[in-house]
C-alpha cells in the first residue's frame, strides 16, 4: 500500500514538473555562437549547469 502511495506521488510530482529539459550543446556549435550564449546572462540562468563547464573561466593558482 506504502509502496503504491509513493510511486503515484512520484508520477504525480514529474507529471507536474514545469521545467523542460534543455538540449545540450551541439559538438558542431560555433565559437562565436558560444561565446554569444556564454555572455547572455539569460541563457546562463537556464543552463547554468552547461554554462559552468563550457563558459566558467578555471581558476589558475
Amino acid at each position: 500500500m506504502k509502496l503504491g502511495v509513493l510511486v503515484l506521488l512520484a508520477i504525480v510530482l514529474v507529471a507536474c514538473s514545469d521545467s523542460t529539459p534543455v538540449a545540450p550543446a551541439s559538438a558542431t556549435e560555433s565559437p562565436e555562437m558560444v561565446r554569444k550564449n556564454c555572455a547572455d546572462p539569460q541563457w546562463k540562468d537556464k543552463n547554468l549547469g552547461l554554462w559552468y563547464s563550457v563558459c566558467r573561466q578555471s581558476i589558475d593558482w
